[in-house]
């Protein structure tokens, strides 16, 4: 029972190489996701072209920000497969990653479409596919590859790491939203309850299999689909 929480060896030995400058270096890639979030939203709501063509503006915000994430990484001169996506168990991470993802996919999708839901429009769920793929390789890259690891520079205490980083990764999703939606803080949180819970718990699992196989394939994969699931049927 204790291997099961155990996390994978090379996963281990990473965490014990960072330091204080590490730990300041994921608070200050935070900050940037932020910043730039922000900046996509006031954007969208100012900018007629940038709203009409959000989806590909989000893919290109997305993509510089996985390139800012591994500037960070050669800045320390450290390997990419510190951060999930070069070595690792990748094998055991993607049927992991799938298994995960297929039920994501009916909970969110094939349930609805057994109901009677319909999909929405071919061309729009192709560029679903494309858009949540990046998001989810960002998100993943930066946070579980990136934030979560190097978080131990200045946080100890493996628990504690996990529960700052998914707090962080929450806070992550409030700039746009407040910012589009025109909502408080405090209207964002109350009236968003469950998605906050559900963000925490999805951060909690995907880190899980990320601690054990030290490749973010099995956290990409389903975090993709259980988005691009959510958006293509009418509901």
């Amino acid at each position: 029972m204790k291997s099961i929480f155990q996390n994978d060896k090379s996963y281990s030995s990473n965490l014990k190489l960072y330091t204080t400058k590490d730990g300041l270096l994921s608070l200050i890639l935070f900050g940037i996701f932020i910043l730039m979030y922000s900046i996509v939203a006031i954007l969208d709501i100012k900018v007629e072209f940038i709203k009409s063509n959000i989806l590909i503006i989000g893919c290109m915000f997305n993509v510089l920000l996985i390139l800012i994430t591994i500037l960070f990484v050669k800045l320390r001169r450290q390997s990419l497969d510190t951060i999930g996506i070069y070595k690792g168990k990748w094998k055991k991470s993607c049927c992991i990653g799938m298994i995960l993802a297929g039920i994501l996919f009916f909970n969110n999708c094939g349930s609805y479409l057994l109901q009677g839901k319909e999909l929405i429009h071919i061309r729009s769920i192709f560029a679903y596919v494309i858009y949540f793929f990046c998001v989810s390789l960002c998100e993943e890259i930066a946070f579980r590859g990136y934030i979560s690891t190097r978080i131990y520079g200045i946080i100890k205490t493996q628990w504690i790491a996990i529960m700052v980083t998914g707090l962080l990764f929450i806070i992550m999703h409030f700039p746009y939203r407040m910012i589009v939606y025109g909502m408080s803080l405090k209207e964002l949180t109350i009236n968003n309850m469950f998605w906050l819970i559900d963000l925490f718990v999805t951060h909690i699992v995907l880190n899980f299999i990320y601690t054990k196989t030290n490749s973010l394939y099995g956290a990409i994969i389903p975090h993709w689909i259980s988005n691009l699931a959510s958006n293509i049927v009418n509901k």
